[in-house]
């Protein structure tokens, strides 16, 4: 009959209204179930993102890069070893090894950069001055595919001009520039860190570590304290945990803006430019490009060394001193597939770890819409049982099993969407909370919170089929007879 599913779904709020005490404390476990959906998928989401963002950034991640190259031919800041002429040799492979019988050249890695090493022209020539690394290597570095941050860094000590309430006379001026607090992954104890714009802007403001504060102010708060240098009076913005890398604790140091750096330094060139790559996985893959940019950038020809160096976390982390040579040999040629290995199992753990977590959560959110379903399926047999003069009544005057049927199922069906819907605003909520007051880690995607409805009205479908059965299938006589 045309029109049927309408009637039906006036019918079903008109039921549900008769009822509605039942009605409420179905539809309140119904949407504990849906909340709890929602709450399980926004902190498995969260997770999940939270567990990739360590998997990328776990690790030696970090490769500095410095202008000139002054250590001894040995081994190269690659990681790769050279001899005592400069050239890059990872042990000796015979000639006739190097091919196979039918002349063409075996796909093997090692072999064919051994093959390219040794058909290059030796590098044993030096180009002085070193190239000073400047704003077009910074720009570069930032092109670099995964890359997820690079940093430029110059230091140098500078007489402080007479400040009142101030014993110092010398301080070490810091330069850093935006990505810098990220890459060192700073943790403000007061106020705030340099904004884009006061790096932009050359502004003059400072962060300094807690130690050094209390060094320089104590017992009192350095924020909005000024310290006089070169003419400028700078101001303190912020304070940091303490930064191992403060140097002396008897010279204070200053962390300011990269440009107020090389103004009170009178200079342009930098001292490092440090880069953080995506993955630890990547780190050796990106060490390698940066070489061959650089040396490309700079206009080295192929006979000249590399007038910069450019150094990983992971191997600046390995002893090569007083190292066997053939051990240091071994240990650096495979940096870049020990990152990579190290990388894997890692993050194989960890996915493993968060696997875990989402299953938990899925299976008390499982539990709760099966309480919700529950709870669906009894006030749909009490309203059949309440309302079995009213089904007679109804298949007397011509209604089908069918048209019995689908009235029942429609109310189930609603009521069990009215409670996915509270159960979403619910769910948001617990979300914020979650967010906001205990700082996890959540993120909604549209595509769960359609999900989540049509998992309600799934439910209701499944347990409100019996009660729709019972009530289709009554006999309309003893239907009638009933009080």
């Amino acid at each position: 009959m045309e029109g049927t599913p309408i009637i039906s779904l006036g019918m079903a709020f008109k039921a549900l209204t008769q009822n509605r005490l039942q009605a409420m404390l179905t539809l309140s476990g119904m949407s504990v179930g849906v909340a709890m959906v929602v709450i399980v998928s926004g902190l498995g989401r969260g997770a999940q993102q939270t567990i990739e963002h360590q998997i990328e950034s776990a690790g030696p991640t970090q490769i500095s890069i410095r202008s000139g190259n002054y250590r001894p031919a040995a081994i190269t800041t690659t990681g790769e070893q050279d001899t005592s002429g400069g050239e890059q040799a990872e042990g000796i492979v015979p000639e006739d090894q190097m091919w196979d019988t039918s002349g063409d050249p075996i796909v093997n890695e090692a072999v064919e950069r051994v093959r390219r090493r040794a058909m290059a022209p030796p590098r044993n020539k030096y180009k002085t001055p070193a190239t000073p690394l400047g704003a077009a290597e910074l720009n570069m570095l930032r092109e670099v595919e995964n890359v997820r941050a690079v940093s430029a860094t110059v230091s140098g000590n500078v007489t402080l001009d007479p400040t009142p309430g101030l014993s110092a006379r010398i301080a070490r001026v810091h330069g850093f520039d935006a990505d810098w607090p990220e890459l060192r992954a700073w943790k403000i104890s007061q106020g705030r860190l340099v904004s884009a714009s006061e790096h932009r802007n050359a502004e003059p403001v400072m962060v300094l570590s807690e130690s050094v504060a209390s060094r320089l102010w104590p017992g009192a708060s350095p924020l909005n304290k000024t310290i006089n240098m070169e003419g400028r009076a700078l101001k303190v913005i912020g304070t940091i945990v303490d930064d191992p890398d403060d140097g002396s604790s008897f010279v204070p140091s200053l962390h300011v803006p990269l440009a107020v750096a090389q103004r009170l330094l009178k200079r342009t060139a930098l001292d490092v430019i440090t880069v953080r790559t995506k993955s630890v996985g990547t780190t050796s893959r990106v060490a390698a490009e940066i070489k061959e940019k650089l040396r490309e950038l700079h206009g080295l020809p192929d006979d000249t060394l590399d007038d910069f160096r450019v150094e990983t976390q992971g191997v600046s982390a390995m002893p090569s001193m007083g190292m066997d040579p053939r051990l240091a040999r071994a240990v650096h040629s495979n940096v870049a597939e020990f990152e990579q290995a190290s990388w894997e199992e890692m993050a194989k753990s960890l996915r493993q770890a968060g696997r875990t977590f989402t299953l938990l959560l899925a299976a008390a959110a499982a539990v709760s819409l099966l309480v919700g379903g529950i709870g669906v399926m009894n006030i749909m047999l009490v309203s059949v049982a309440a309302r079995t003069r009213e089904i007679g009544l109804r298949m007397a005057v011509g209604a089908r099993m069918n048209d019995v049927m689908t009235q029942f199922m429609v109310e189930a069906i609603t009521l069990a969407a009215l409670g996915g819907l509270i159960g979403l605003a619910l769910g948001a909520i617990g979300l914020m909370l979650a967010r906001y007051s205990l700082h996890w880690a959540t993120a909604i995607e549209p595509t769960m919170l359609i999900i989540a409805i049509a998992m309600a009205a799934l439910t209701g479908l499944i347990f409100g089929y019996g009660p729709a059965r019972r009530a289709a299938v009554l006999d309309p006589v003893i239907a009638l007879k009933s009080e």
